[in-house]
């Protein structure tokens, strides 16, 4: 028999009524016209044994109902006609329809052409699925451009976020990344759209996570492709604001035989300029300070992944990955004391010269074996991440009496800080899917060590001398089981995960060392009904636990200002949160939830201020227990071929209550967030194509404070030569320059306000060159590493 397919059309949809995954399929000639009794076996693809046997009716269609995840092929024939053997994924996610064209003996097709298309948002028991490549912005876009159409994902100048949580993390593949701030900005822009098959939303990730983190997380898939030979991209571009950043990438794939090759290269020069305005005022007195900041930097990062298919079912790999940057800091400040009856007191006038140099090493393994053709399969990955902070800091402080006559000349203050991190893990991971159910088992382990050194310069101030030695260690081992049924019109999912954490942190600072040994348990729970293909209901449940970052943990005191230091908590305690989640999802273009989430024993940092001695400090504390409560929906309007359009609101109420840590008790704050964008395709080849958007931010909660609203409009412009080759991109954040941020509160008797002003309003332009074949190497691999999103990165 002779492989012939003209075309195959799979498009996923939702069908009503079956707990397995239907196949259905139509059989036509060259004519169009039905192929009646055309015999259909759907065999294994391994063993060629027969699974499953129908024939076409009298209009040409058949229907299968496997009852098993296997490695499908379907054998398609009929008197007459040539015989045709049809591939199907590895497992069925959801229920396929196919159109099969069969050719009559003598003639012979030159080539098989598959499509698949599947619904834009698809609910799932656990996530929610925004398929990026059957939206407009898989076209000459990147993965910024993709995440930001994601149903409740927000991007902006703190980064991403899903609406209504505080903090997310982003993975590949399944796999975390390990970098952070601008650089995880960076590294998502580098990932061409058109590679990205979807966008996975967990806002409330199952018991195979870690459960560290009190929000979500979203997971980028890429296509998967092993398309032999050379590929690659280029991209470079600028940021013009008040000041420019440049930027260059690149992006190199190879595919030959066994052997795949990655390499990812990317270097930076930035100038950003920033301000900020602060103000302190109790009873009898009030510090006003105004800081104004310019930041030069520059760097790269680099890595290189190279994957071996030992045999069919089981891969190699290794990763090895290296950055540096260094960044300049120049500051002044003039700060304002003032008595009773804004009478001024004094003045205090701040210049200073901070150099902050990071360094990132990162090396990985992994093993990935398909142990049979059901999907049982079991991954190993190892991991070993070095990081480190040398921060040099001087400044000098003068101050003034109201007729500008000189108070004091405070000595120079200099300060060296020496950060190093070094953190070592492993997990194994084993998917066994039965028919009573599809189990999950994992394990893993972690060690981190920390080493923190502090030293002022003898010739510093003596007020602010605080030299300090800050070594902590933490030792994780953590257990998991996940079990997913599906049953008629129902599918539920139960999970547990148990972590046995110690750490322990000593400083000479302190007498003697801080040490903490629990056990902790994380369950989870998700329920999903679908009545019909076009509505679904599910329920989520998870709790989680939110660990401080390792440098807040420090006691020691790191002065920016002679009478401003940030002083860490040793005693610091993680907090934990119980979230839980109802959703609704109608068709593939309309999801709405209703979520809750209980914090207990919260931490943040927080800023006082002494008015007997003027001195702000930002310390740590666990200072409240807090629920938010809110409602999300999700608009999508794509079936105009020209326009896709995406529609966010949420409202949200937060209530905060202090647990003796700070003097006010209950904080109560009603907020909320909306955003429309559009995507306009300006031809009909869908090579240029333009994009608006708009958002708005209510007043929230942050740190104890209320922000002020803000809001902001986005235009850009995309344009595709050179058959989609190269692509042009130009981009106008925050035109109307409305996004700045005011805060205000009371924290132990003081009213506080602050603002600050980052450019936000700036005109990016880039530029991205693709070369060598089509279709991208196989999809990139990141081991999932939680601690390492816990130090607070500059690559």
């Amino acid at each position: 028999m002779k492989r012939n397919l003209l075309a195959i059309f799979l498009t996923f949809i939702t069908l009503a009524g079956s707990a397995q995954h239907l196949i259905k399929g139509k059989v036509i000639d060259e004519d169009n016209q039905p192929v009646i009794s055309a015999s259909i076996l759907l065999q294994k693809k391994s063993e060629k044994s027969i699974v499953q046997t129908s024939i076409t009716d009298s209009i040409g269609v058949f229907l299968l109902n496997p009852k098993q995840t296997l490695q499908h092929q379907l054998v398609i024939s009929a008197i007459g006609f040539e015989s045709t053997f049809v591939d199907l994924p590895d497992a069925l996610h959801q229920d396929t329809i196919l159109l099969v064209r069969l050719t009559r003996q003598g003639k012979q097709l030159k080539e098989v052409n598959i499509y698949m298309k599947a619904p834009l948002i698809v609910r799932k028991t656990d996530r929610i699925l925004f398929n990026v490549e059957n939206s407009l912005s898989a076209i000459g876009g990147d993965g910024i451009d993709a995440l930001s159409k994601a149903p409740g994902v927000r991007i902006n100048d703190n980064g991403i976020n899903i609406v209504g949580k505080n903090s997310i993390k982003i993975m590949v593949n399944d796999k975390l990344i390990q970098l952070s701030g601008v650089d995880l900005i960076s590294y998502v822009k580098s990932i061409p759209s058109g590679n990205i098959k979807r966008i996975e939303i967990i806002t409330n990730p199952s018991a195979r996570y870690e459960a560290d983190g009190n929000s979500g997380l979203i997971n980028i898939v890429l296509k998967q492709n092993g398309e032999q030979g050379f590929n690659g991209m280029i991209n470079t571009g600028g940021i013009i604001a008040s000041r420019y950043t440049a930027g260059l990438t690149g992006i190199f794939n190879y595919n030959q035989g066994k052997l795949h090759l990655s390499s990812n290269l990317s270097g930076v020069y930035l100038k950003i300029e920033s301000k900020s305005f602060s103000a302190f005022s109790g009873p009898k007195s009030l510090w006003e300070r105004q800081l104004d900041e310019l930041t030069t930097g520059k760097g790269g990062r680099g890595d290189i992944r190279v994957d071996y298919d030992l045999t069919a079912n089981t891969i190699i790999g290794v990763k090895y990955m290296e950055g540096a940057r260094h960044y300049t800091i120049d500051s002044k400040e003039n700060g304002a004391f003032y008595a009773t009856g804004r009478l001024l007191d004094s003045t205090l006038v701040l210049t200073g010269k901070d150099k902050l140099k990071y360094t990132l090493r990162n090396f990985e393994f992994y093993l990935d074996h398909k142990i049979d053709t059901s999907g049982k399969k079991i991954e190993f990955t190892s991991n070993y991440f070095k990081y480190g902070t040398i921060d040099n800091n001087h400044f000098q402080s003068k101050s003034y009496l109201p007729e500008l006559e000189l108070l004091n000349n405070y000595q120079p203050v200099g300060l060296a800080q020496d950060e190093r991190f070094d953190i070592f893990s492993s997990k194994l991971d084993l998917s066994l899917p039965y028919k009573f159910a599809s189990l999950e088992l994992g394990a893993k382990i972690s060690n981190i060590k920390s080493k923190n050194d502090l030293v002022y310069e003898p010739s510093s101030d003596a007020i602010v001398r605080n030299n300090n030695l800050f070594d902590y260690k933490e030792n994780t081992q953590s257990l998991y089981a996940t079990a997913d049924k599906n049953f008629n019109k129902w599918s539920m999912k139960l999970g547990l995960r148990m972590e046995m954490t110690q750490t322990t942190g000593s400083s000479s600072l302190q007498t003697s060392a801080n040490k903490n040994d629990y056990v902790q348990l994380f369950p989870t729970f998700y329920l999903k009904h679908s009545p019909n293909e076009n509505n679904a209901f599910s329920f989520t449940y998870g709790r989680r636990i939110n660990r401080p970052d390792y440098s807040l943990l420090n006691p020691a005191r790191l002065y920016s200002a002679i009478n401003v230091y940030e002083e860490g908590n040793p005693f610091l305690k993680p907090s934990f949160s119980n979230n839980f989640e109802l959703n609704y999802n109608y068709k593939d273009w309309l999801s709405t939830s209703v979520y809750s989430n209980f914090v207990s024993n919260g931490f943040s940092t927080l800023d006082f201020f002494d008015p007997e001695s003027n001195i702000q400090s930002r310390v740590q504390r666990n200072y409240a227990n807090s629920v938010t409560t809110g409602l999300s929906e999700t608009l999508t309007i794509n079936k105009i071929s020209w326009w896709e359009n995406n529609n966010q609101f949420n409202v949200y109420v937060e209530r905060s209550k202090s647990n003796g840590a700070i003097a006010e008790g209950t904080l109560k704050q009603w907020s909320g967030y909306v955003s429309t964008d559009n995507t306009f395709t300006l031809n009909t080849k869908k090579t240029l194509m333009a994009n608006a958007t708009f958002w708005y931010q209510f007043p929230e909660v942050a740190n104890r404070l209320i922000s002020s609203a803000y809001y902001a409009t986005d235009l850009s412009l995309r344009a595709m030569f050179m058959d989609r080759k190269l692509t042009f991109s130009l981009n106008s954040s925050d035109i109307f320059k409305t996004s700045q941020r005011k805060y205000k509160g009371i924290v132990n008797g003081v009213h506080q306000f602050n603002t600050a002003y980052k450019d936000n309003r700036k005109t990016m332009i880039s530029i991205l060159y693709r070369f060598g074949n089509s279709k991208g190497n196989k999809a990139s691999r990141n081991t999932d590493d939680t601690e390492t999103n816990r130090i607070k990165q500059g690559i």
